[in-house]
């Protein structure tokens, strides 16, 4: 994933799932695109419906009292 402002790549998870019932279900993550849209060429043409897909960037966090930076997916 690209950043805008800095121009610089960022990590980033993608997630896939289906929709029933008013319910996600998780399907599928990775940090990889390119086996992501694999993962959705496959499953569209196994079972003729789309997933939705949700882009988590990677974010870094502080944590003063242990004093320890941590990388996330928010």
């Amino acid at each position: 994933m690209l950043n805008i402002d800095t121009g610089e790549e960022i990590p980033a998870l993608f997630k896939f799932y289906d929709i029933r019932g008013g319910k996600k279900y998780e399907k599928f993550k990775t940090t990889d695109i390119d086996r992501a849209i694999k993962f959705h060429k496959w499953y569209v043409a196994r079972y003729q419906r789309g997933l939705f897909m949700e882009i988590l960037p990677e974010k870094t966090v502080y944590i003063p009292k242990e004093r320890k930076v941590i990388k996330t997916f928010e």
